[in-house]
C-alpha cells in the first residue's frame, strides 16, 4: 500500500519576486560600469565575479529550501533546560 501524504501549495505573491530598491540600484550601477568599458579583460573579470555571486546566492537558496523542507517535514523542537 502506498504511503499517504498531503500536498500543500504555498502561493507566492508577485511582489515576492520583485527586485528591491537596493537591487535596482546595484543593477543600475553594474550596468553602467559594464557599458562604460571597452576592456575585454575587465568584462571577463566582471562576468566571473557576477557568476560567483549568482552561484553563491543559488547555494544559499538551496540551503534555505532544504532547511524549510526539514522544518515542514519534522517540525521544530524546543528543549527546556532547567538549572
Amino acid at each position: 500500500m502506498a504511503p499517504k501524504f498531503e500536498v500543500i501549495e504555498v502561493p507566492f505573491d508577485p511582489i515576492d519576486f520583485s527586485p528591491s530598491l537596493e537591487d535596482e540600484f546595484t543593477m543600475t550601477a553594474v550596468l553602467k560600469e559594464i557599458e562604460s568599458t571597452d576592456n575585454v579583460e575587465e568584462l571577463r573579470l566582471g562576468a566571473t565575479n557576477l557568476l560567483k555571486v549568482a552561484m553563491h546566492r543559488q547555494a544559499i537558496i538551496r540551503s534555505l529550501c532544504k532547511r524549510l523542507a526539514k522544518v515542514e517535514t519534522y517540525g521544530t523542537h524546543k528543549i527546556k533546560i532547567e538549572n
